[in-house]
């Protein structure tokens, strides 16, 4: 079998029939793990195994293949990473990862994909059923050129920073929850909060109607408060986190 036209369920199949517990080198090559010294005893290929053993949409299953990854930044511990890399190459749009550990990451649990763009998360999570979930429901969309939900938000979000903005040097853009994102403003060295809304009357807590600055058929309220509302939205994502660790155990 080619390993470089291994489909996630030929890679689950082949797991957990025990394929890739035999110690050598091309054990590791077909199950995308050579990039890790020993990766039948690294707790995180174990992890990211049993990330990619729990994905079950048809679409991701059949038309992906993956390859782990052993990275470590400039400064800061190791972490693992697992990239689903479409077969089709007329779908490398459709290309997602997944990180584990990344010192950088909010969240235990990291997806990047193409459709957010490059240098953020477009997802988070502290634990591996919501990430599994998430991709679940990410795959219908990629699998039918749907655009996401935070699609046009995100849109008006950029051209906000990009008309408003100029210090902020790149179109960056940081998901912090349901409706907001953040980008960092290099001449307060700080980040900067823009919520999105459907009418000048949405306005979040703080707000007024006359706040709003229309962009791409929505409104973007800018917070000024940036560092006390990064104080804020840490504090309750970590509430958050707890609450759902608890239940999710």
């Amino acid at each position: 079998m080619n390993p470089d036209v291994l489909t996630v369920r030929q890679w689950q199949k082949l797991y957990q029939a025990g394929t890739f517990a035999a110690d050598d080198c091309d054990a590791r090559e077909l199950a995308g793990w050579s990039n890790f010294s020993d990766p039948l005893t690294d707790r995180r290929v174990h992890s990211l195994s049993k990330l990619v053993l729990g994905i079950t949409h048809p679409f991701i299953l059949d038309n992906y293949r993956v390859f782990f990854s052993d990275g470590q930044p400039n400064a800061g511990p190791k972490y693992g990473g697992v990239c689903f890399y479409p077969l089709d190459k007329e779908r490398f749009q459709c290309l997602f990862g997944v990180d584990l550990d990344y010192p950088y990451a909010r969240e235990k649990w990291s997806l990047f994909t193409r459709r957010y763009g490059e240098g953020e998360y477009e997802f988070e999570c502290g634990h591996i059923r919501r990430m599994i979930r998430y991709i679940h429901t990410m795959a219908g969309e990629l699998e039918h050129n749907i655009k996401p939900a935070f699609w046009p938000e995100m849109k008006a979000a950029r051209q906000f920073v990009f008309e408003r903005l100029p210090d902020c040097g790149h179109l960056v853009l940081r998901r912090e929850g349901e409706h907001s994102y953040s980008t960092w403003q290099r001449d307060t060295d700080r980040r900067v909060f823009l919520h999105v809304a459907h009418r000048p009357e949405d306005a979040p807590p703080g707000f007024q109607a006359g706040d709003a600055a229309p962009m791409c058929g929505l409104y973007v309220f800018a917070r000024k408060d940036a560092e006390k509302a990064a104080e804020i939205t840490n504090i309750s994502r970590k509430k958050s986190h707890k609450k759902k660790s608890e239940v999710e155990r």
